[in-house]
């Protein structure tokens, strides 16, 4: 399934994605592109929920583009952007957070054109809707032969609608000029009729508006639904041929086959900020417990001290987690020479000593008898942080 979008769609939906996943998996889907507007927001938990449904999930997004950033004009142009592969994952999160950056964003995140044009081969890009540029901009405007050189598909979508049918015959015509495949975009905002009322009153109550989509029917579609939706529409002005109609929706699969699967790295992934991290932490570990027994904090004669150091040192060095807590130190300690309010403890971290003796925490976990297994150890599956 390609081109839908969920409540994360800038309010634009009422549907949450596991809707759509189980949607997929009832009807023998393989692959899922949720191409959200301006953002790809929980990606990881839709990735992960498609996974556990046997789904491939495919990076997307429906992105806004401008002509220009200055004047600042609502001119806002559909696009689909789709990653290829790990480098198009990367560089799509990129041209994202630099959509709604200061200089870009217009009431929505956006990209220019010519930033569009420049995206790498890794990046698959569809006309999306009837707010594509290709719909909107004049033929004779300098950038639309640009932008039709540049898409990798023209999408047609099966709404019965005079101005949806026209767009779709111009398409074909320019996928037969540009040598682009047409591709079938359903625009799904709704898994259900329900949930397109449920829209449909938000739209109301938010006075949003998009022009003519009352006309269209944007919930979830099988294969056989799309048949029947082009059926409906039997002798009426601008048809495609059927045949044409059918390949569009077959093209859809070839998203499947342009994208790799991206494997997620779940490895820990602390920041590595300091040269012999391991040693330099043994060292200001030291220091501190020195400085502390000779100020009298803490009982040099209790061994309890230097058996937790010992075990926590080991735990933090075969977890990776060293520069993690020599940064925490650094902050912390930066904070308190500057006269910034810090809290004395937060979380299981007040089991660790050596937090204690790096001044993260201001709680002995010797005198309060705290369990630093909570915070680290060994066999933990999610940071200490």
């Amino acid at each position: 399934m390609y081109h839908c979008h969920t409540m994360l769609s800038l309010q634009d939906s009422k549907t949450d994605y596991k809707e759509y996943i189980d949607l997929c998996k009832k009807n023998n889907m393989k692959a899922l592109a949720i191409s959200e507007h301006g953002n790809i927001f929980r990606w990881l938990k839709k990735k992960q929920y498609c996974e556990s449904q046997g789904i491939k999930f495919i990076f997307a997004c429906e992105v806004y583009l401008t002509e220009h950033l200055e004047p600042k004009e609502r001119d806002n142009y559909h696009t689909v952007l789709i990653a290829k592969n790990q480098s198009g994952v990367k560089e799509l999160f990129s041209l994202i957070s630099m959509s709604s950056d200061e200089k870009h964003m217009y009431y929505k995140p956006r990209i220019t054109f010519d930033e569009f044009l420049n995206i790498s081969d890794n990046i698959i890009s569809t006309s999306a809707c009837l707010a594509s540029p290709l719909h909107r901009l004049s033929q004779d405007n300098e950038y639309f032969e640009k932008l039709c050189n540049k898409y990798n598909f023209f999408e047609i979508q099966p709404h019965d609608y005079d101005e949806q049918r026209a767009y779709n015959v111009f398409l074909y015509e320019l996928s037969k000029k540009y040598k682009k495949p047409l591709i079938l975009g359903t625009d799904t905002h709704s898994s259900t009729q329900y949930k397109a009322e449920c829209r449909q009153i938000e739209k109301i109550a938010k006075n949003m508006e998009y022009a003519n989509e009352d006309s269209f029917d944007l919930t979830f579609k099988t294969y056989d639904d799309l048949l029947k939706m082009y059926a409906n529409q039997h002798g009426k002005a601008n048809m495609l041929p059927y045949d044409v109609y059918v390949e569009a929706i077959e093209n859809t699969n070839l998203i499947d086959k342009m994208t790799e699967e991206i494997p997620i790295d779940t490895s820990f992934k602390y920041p590595n900020l300091y040269p012999d991290e391991e040693n330099y932490l043994d060292k200001e570990v030291q220091k501190s417990y020195e400085e502390k027994v000779k100020s009298g904090i803490i009982d040099g004669n209790n061994p309890k001290y230097l058996d937790n150091i010992k075990e926590e040192s080991k735990v933090f060095k075969k977890i990776g987690q060293c520069s993690f807590m020599l940064s925490m130190s650094d902050i912390m300690r930066f904070c308190k020479n500057n006269n910034i309010p810090t809290g004395s403890c937060r979380g299981s971290v007040g089991g660790s000593t050596i937090a204690y003796l790096l001044d993260i925490i201001d709680l002995d976990p010797v005198q309060w008898n705290t369990v630093f297994s909570r915070f680290a150890n060994e066999d933990r599956v999610s940071l200490g942080d």
